[in-house]
Formats: C-alpha cells, structure tokens, sequence
C-alpha cells in the first residue's frame, strides 16, 4: 500500500495526523478497540466496570496479553504513558482528551508536581483504576484511540528519541516494525506474540510515492494491493474507475475545512472571516472532483448526534461585499496580501487552494497568495506559529460529536485557529456530560452557532468521501467510518 507520504511520527504522545495514526494503529492496541459501525468493544483489557455515578473506571486486562519481546502487557505500562501524556514538556496535542482524569488537567499545568495524585492507578499487574471529575459519555471511546495507548518506559529510557525505530520499537498490536527507511517505505511484520492471534500474511510494505498517477500506475501493474484518495487515488480518476468491480467507496466522519489565524491581521476581524465564507462557493467543490464531496457549513458530520444541515454561513455575494466594506475594504480595496498554506501531499489539495484563490480574488478582488509547504513543515507551522489561511481535514478520533467540537476549545492542541471562547467551552463541557441525545443537540446548536456565525472561527467545505481500489485476491481488509485501515486480518485468497 502507499502512505503517500514519510509519517511525522509513530510516538503516540506526539501523533496527530492521519499517516503516522495509519501506520500506530496497525502496531499497537490499547485498553479499548473500535468494533463494527464505531462500538467499544474489548481488547487488551477483558472487560471493565463504571460506578453508578459514572465517575469511576476499573479495567481487567488480559492475563495473555504480551509485547512482540515477550514480556507481559501491564497496568503500569498505561500509567507510565499517561504521565508521559500528561506531562507538560512533551507538548502532547491530545493531552486535553485526558483532562477529564482527576487532577490531570492541574498536573499538565504545571500546578501539580506530584504524579501519583493524579487519577489512575495500577492497583495489581492487570488492574487499572481510572477516576473521573466528571461522567463523560464518551470516556471509552477515548480509551480505544491512540492517545491513551500503554508504552514501556525501560525502552524509552534507553534510547529516548529513536525509541520508535527499527529495531528499537516494542510493540503490542498485530504488527511489529521490522523497517523503516525514511522517506522511502515501512515494512510490517506480522507479531507471533500478539493475544488475538498472529496476522495470516507475510507482511506489510508501505510505500511513500507521494503522486497518485504513479501509485495508480503501480497499482494497475500489480505492484500495489490497495491504493485510496487521501494519497494513492486521484480523485479525477474516480469517475472512470468507479464501475470496476475492485472500486470501493465509503463516506467518513471527517470534514474538510479551511481555518483562519483569528489573531493575525486581517483575520482578527470577525468581519473579513465572515466575508470570506460567504464569498465562497461550496458548489464548486463536486464539480471539479466529482468524487462525492458533499459540501457542508456545519461541523458535525452526518449521522452523529448534534449534526444540523441549517447551522453555517452560506454563499451571499452581497452579504460578503457588506461585510468587508464595513471592516474597512470597500470592494477589497487597500486589503493586505494574504497567503492560504496548503501541504504538498496530492494535486487535489493545490486545486482545492486554487479554488478558493480564484473565488476570493473574483468575488471580493483582495490578493490571496498560495503557499504550498512538504507535510512534516506543514504540521509544525500550524503548532508553532499558524498561518493567515490554511486548509486542513479532520477526520473524528472517536465515533462522538465530541470529537469535532472539543477540537476549538481553549485547551485543545489541535485549535490552530488562537480562538478562545469561554461560553463555547461550557457548552461543550455541559454537552459532554449529557446523556439525552435530544438535549446535547441542543446544547451543540448553540456551540455550532457561537464558533462558525457568531465568531465565523473557521469555514468547514465538504464531508470527505472515500474511494479506493483494492486487488480482488485480498481478504480481510476493513476500512471503517473513522478512516482506519485495519489489516490484522489481511489475507490473500487463491
């Protein structure tokens, strides 16, 4: 298969983009995995308990679960990564998924020294106790993602940063990593000690071709298996593709947006953000790639609690001309030059760029400059010092709305938009705890309407489709609503 692109990082502390989460989550398993249609259900730990008042956790792990060196998967091994988590120098961009832990939001501040005070606790070799601060609905879907993976701190010890290479690397899932040549390929070897049995294949190369022409290519002479959108497929070629009987199509829970730096100029101006969604048109969008985009102006995706196709600002020409003359640009005069980064990984995302160049400069005739920056650079500009402009995806880590809205509070590593807003946090807060499904709607209209009219933070475009092919001689393979490619059960039949 081809990743399209060298993975940031395979550190669970540090991961936050899809190609590193790719290639973790087919080498590692935590307490919790996601089963059929995005349900919880066991994995490392056998089963688990919840108090009456939803506040606290006791987890049973497996008495055969083993690292790929032999030694046994321990309940300490998980709150030795979640200190790691938790601890504020390592800078972790889904801390904030734990905070929910007694004392771990004061522990990441800083105000806490002490790590035995905070909430979790290894009480025997394969018992761990987690106590909350709060009932939070979707705490065990939390505990199925990579944030809250185990990790063994002896090898971290011993060789600090390399630690997740070749050679280095134990781990606990279906794969261990047996190569990493960087920028080139990983290869995945199936792990003889993983508790749910030893994968039924030879192993897993992934490429890192980043031009789908040429991975289609590949493909087509049979040296690729799989090939998808994000990084393999171009999506031009999808319509032509879409009848084969190795073509397969899936709508995710994931959005592509474009977000603003709300504290530079001239994007501190709740006006120009809103005249700039406005002067945009969604429509484009399926036309030009014509591989199911469904344009969206609302956050939360389709088919989770709290979606409202009403909430959004919509494309009004006139209201964006208004909007801008009142913020001091009449029909984009004397407006500064702006630049919108976008990452070099596919062609689409330089003509989805191209697009909303061509729409602001037509519409609203204010100078938008691209920016295209290799994907590594990319993701350490938007934590560093995040541009004017910049397109992303989001893709849910967790099948809740939760999962979109907690990504703009004030504490969440992944809002690069330098937006923060109490009454939208209490919101979230409030609806995290809800359990009626009529009422945390309610509270997520409110918190919709606050972060894309009111303060117009960012513009959500489309809910991301995805296409991909798939040779008719392999078994076994799962894609899920989440973007996940599972491959524990990858096989080829006769």
């Amino acid at each position: 298969m081809n990743l399209g692109t060298e993975p940031p990082t395979l550190d669970p502390v540090e991961v936050n983009d899809l190609v590193s989460m790719t290639v973790l989550s087919n080498m590692m398993r935590g307490l919790l995995q996601y089963g059929p249609h995005g349900r919880v259900i066991p994995c490392l730990a056998e089963h688990w308990t919840l108090s009456p008042d939803g506040k606290h956790y006791t987890f049973y792990l497996r008495k055969n679960a083993r690292w790929s060196d032999g030694q046994p998967v321990t309940a300490q091994n998980f709150v030795d990564a979640w200190q790691r988590v938790l601890d504020p120098k390592n800078g972790s961009s889904y801390s904030f998924l734990l905070f929910d832990i007694h004392n771990a939001h004061t522990f990441y501040d800083g105000k806490l020294k002490d790590p035995a005070q905070l909430g979790f606790h290894a009480v025997s070799r394969t018992t761990l106790t987690v106590d909350l601060d709060r009932p939070v609905a979707f705490f065990p879907q939390i505990m199925a993602f990579s944030i809250s993976l185990p990790e063994r701190k002896d090898v971290i010890d011993k060789y600090g940063s390399t630690y997740t290479e070749a050679g280095h690397f134990i781990t606990d899932g279906p794969y261990t990593l047996a190569k990493w040549d960087h920028e080139n390929q990983i290869i995945l070897k199936p792990n003889p000690l993983y508790w749910e049995g030893m994968p039924k294949n030879n192993g897993i190369q992934m490429l890192m071709i980043p031009e789908p022409n040429t991975s289609l290519m590949m493909y087509e002479n049979n040296e690729l298996d799989f090939i998808e959108t994000s990084s393999s497929l171009p999506s031009k070629e999808v319509r032509r593709l879409r009848h084969r009987p190795d073509y397969h199509y899936q709508t995710l829970h994931g959005i592509s947006y474009i977000g603003f730096n709300t504290q530079k100029p001239p994007f501190n101006d709740v006006r120009v953000r809103q005249a700039f969604i406005h002067a945009f048109d969604r429509t484009y969008i399926p036309k030009l790639f014509q591989s199911g985009e469904a344009p969206i102006a609302s956050w939360i995706s389709p088919g989770l609690v709290g979606y409202n196709s009403q909430i959004g600002l919509t494309f009004n020409i006139a209201q964006a001309k208004q909007l801008l003359a009142q913020a001091g640009y009449p029909d984009g005069k004397g407006f500064p030059k702006v630049e919108l980064w976008y990452a070099s990984t596919t062609p689409e995302n330089r003509q989805m760029a191209e697009i909303a160049q061509f729409q602001w400069q037509h519409n609203l005739h204010v100078p938008v400059e691209l920016k295209n920056v290799e994907w590594k650079v990319y993701l350490k500009q938007l934590d560093q010092d995040p541009p004017q402009i910049f397109r992303l995806q989001w893709f849910v880590d967790y099948p809740d709305p939760d999962s979109f809205m907690n990504m703009y509070t004030s504490d969440s590593g992944n809002n690069h938009s330098q937006w923060k807003n109490k009454p939208y946090d209490e919101l979230v807060q409030k609806a995290a705890m809800t359990r009626d499904p009529a009422a945390r709607k309610a509270l997520y209209d409110q918190a919709q309407k606050l972060l894309l009219q009111d303060d117009a933070v960012f513009m959500p475009l489309y809910v991301i489709p995805k296409s991909y092919l798939l040779k008719s001689n392999v078994a076994g393979f799962t894609l899920d609503a989440l973007n996940v490619v599972r491959l524990d059960q990858v096989r080829f039949k006769r």
